[in-house]
């Protein structure tokens, strides 16, 4: 092997080395992503069950107003019917007609205050009745979506989980990849990684670079394609690949290869 062939090799495994590079740092922006979301979603999901018991507190506590109200109303008729009571023992008493008559016009007030109240208490009562009808089927539909919730977030908790797994095996064996990188390109890598969003090796299609869609010199296209040279591309400076297309199924070339 001459030495010209010996170049070639070892610039087709760094691009090679790039490539899968490239890949992993995918797989562990992809694993970061999910594990960012992750809390999110859990959160979410409880404050939506959270709602749900504000519900059914709200009924509660509407609940507990009533039978205060209805507590005040039956304290107000005991009042009046006591003070109906009093008014009465004053007949015996009493000397005139006007008197009596105006012992009797206090009693028929009072009467019509009573039944006011015993109104008002009736009406508070059947309110009372719907609304603690309700209850029963709040609690069942809480205790549902409680359920529900925990199993969503035993589920999500798993994926975190394993996500933080993979991601730290992926580590692992990026920093296992990078080894095997010459330095210099290593250190490009990483510069154009941080500086394209995530995205350093891209593909070409034809002589265009997809990843900022530019055309390159016909000779670097072919240099690519054929795999004899590293090259960057010069608009937007990131390596370049070549990914042949499936012949039996077509597919749009993604900008990063996977």
């Amino acid at each position: 092997m001459n030495e010209a062939d010996e170049k070639r090799e070892k610039e087709q495994a760094q691009l090679k080395f790039l490539v899968g590079l490239q890949q992993k740092d995918n797989e562990i922006n992809d694993l970061k992503k999910s594990l960012e979301i992750i809390p999110g979603q859990i959160a979410a999901a409880q404050k939506e069950l959270e709602g749900k018991k504000s519900k059914m507190n709200a009924l509660q506590a509407e609940i507990d107003s009533l039978k205060k109200q209805r507590g005040q109303l039956e304290q107000d008729a005991k009042t009046e019917a006591d003070h109906m009571a009093k008014t009465k023992t004053k007949l015996p008493t009493v000397k005139t007609n006007k008197e009596y008559t105006a012992i009797l016009n206090e009693t028929e007030a009072i009467k019509v205050k009573i039944s006011e109240i015993e109104d008002k208490e009736l009406e508070i009562m059947e309110l009372l009745d719907a609304k603690e009808q309700e209850i029963p089927g709040l609690e069942a539909e809480f205790k549902s979506e409680e359920d529900l919730f925990k199993q969503y977030k035993q589920k999500k908790e798993a994926e975190q989980a394993r996500a933080q797994k993979e991601l730290a095996e992926a580590e692992a064996q990026r920093a296992a990849l990078a080894k095997d990188i010459d330095p210099k390109l290593a250190s490009q890598y990483d510069r154009v990684r941080k500086a394209r969003e995530n995205v350093a090796v891209v593909s070409i299609k034809g002589e265009t670079c997809q990843g900022c869609h530019q055309n390159m010199q016909p000779q670097v296209a072919l240099e690519v394609r054929m795999g004899l040279k590293v090259h960057k591309c010069q608009s937007c400076d990131r390596f370049l690949c070549f990914t042949p297309e499936p012949e039996s199924e077509p597919q749009t070339e993604s900008a990063v290869p996977k």
